[in-house]
C-alpha cells in the first residue's frame, strides 16, 4: 500500500481514502470513518508530522485513535541530568523508547546515591539509589521529601549497636556496584518506561530492587506545610 508512513500509527494500522469516503485499517478490521476532507487531511498530517491538528474534530478524532491504543502519543521531551551510570542508563533506555533528549525538556535528574540537591524544585522528576534499590519520585511529591522520608527509616538500622562493627574485626564487603549488570537495566528500563508514561500516578513511587530484580509501587503523600 503505498502512503505516506506514520511512525504514531501502531502496526498494522492504516488510513485511507476510498470511494464515498475513509477507511481505518487496523489489523483485518476496516473501519469507516466520517470525517469531512479537510478534517481528514489535518488527521493524517498529525499522524505523518507528529503534531497536533488545529481542528476540533480532527483533533478528537486523533485522540480517539490514542484512547483506541491504534496510535502512540507524541513522546516526551525530557532533559535527563546526572553522571554516573544510572543517568547514562536512563539516557539510553529513553532514547531507545523515543524520548526526545535535549535542553528545554521536562527536567530529569538522576544520581547514583541518594544526595539530592537541597535547592531541587518540585517540579523535577528524580531517581536515585537507596542502597539497592533505585526510586523515582511521584509526580506530585518532591524528590527531597521523599528521600529523606526513606533515609529517616532505615537510618537507624546502621547506628544501632547490635550491628555497628567493631575497629579491627575481620571481615569483608562485597567489590561489585550496585548499580550494573541486570539490575541496572531493569531499574533504566522501568524508571524511563514510567518517564513516558501519559499520566502517572501523582502519589506513587516506583521502587526497583537491583537484587531481586523485582519492581514495586508505593503510596507517598506529601509533608503538609507548616502553619503560619
Amino acid at each position: 500500500m503505498n502512503l505516506p508512513l506514520s511512525a504514531r500509527l501502531r502496526p498494522d494500522v492504516a488510513l485511507y481514502a476510498v470511494e464515498g469516503g475513509h477507511v481505518l485499517l487496523a489489523g483485518d478490521a476496516h473501519h469507516h470513518v466520517h470525517l469531512d476532507p479537510a478534517e481528514l487531511t489535518a488527521l493524517v498530517a498529525a499522524l505523518v508530522d507528529g503534531g497536533e491538528p488545529h481542528s476540533p474534530r480532527a483533533r478528537a478524532a486523533l485522540g480517539s485513535l490514542v484512547d483506541a491504543g491504534l496510535v502512540d502519543v507524541v513522546p516526551p521531551h525530557l532533559t535527563v541530568a546526572g553522571e554516573g551510570r544510572l543517568a547514562a542508563a536512563l539516557r539510553a533506555a529513553l532514547t531507545r523508547m523515543g524520548a526526545d533528549l535535549g535542553p528545554g525538556g521536562a527536567p530529569v535528574l538522576a544520581v547514583d546515591d541518594d544526595v539530592l540537591p537541597a535547592a531541587l524544585p518540585a517540579t523535577t522528576a528524580a531517581c536515585w539509589v537507596s542502597g539497592h534499590r533505585v526510586v523515582l519520585s511521584p509526580p506530585a511529591v518532591p524528590a527531597g521529601q521523599v528521600a529523606a522520608r526513606h533515609r529517616a527509616a532505615t537510618g537507624h538500622r546502621a547506628t544501632d549497636r547490635r550491628v555497628v562493627r567493631r575497629p579491627g574485626a575481620v571481615g569483608v564487603r562485597s567489590g561489585r556496584p550496585v548499580l550494573a549488570g541486570a539490575g541496572l537495566e531493569l531499574a533504566a528500563v522501568q524508571v524511563a518506561a514510567e518517564l513516558v508514561r501519559p499520566e502517572r500516578a501523582p502519589y506513587e513511587a516506583v521502587s526497583v530492587d537491583l537484587v531481586a530484580l523485582t519492581t514495586s509501587r508505593h503510596p507517598v503523600l506529601p509533608v503538609p506545610a507548616a502553619p503560619q
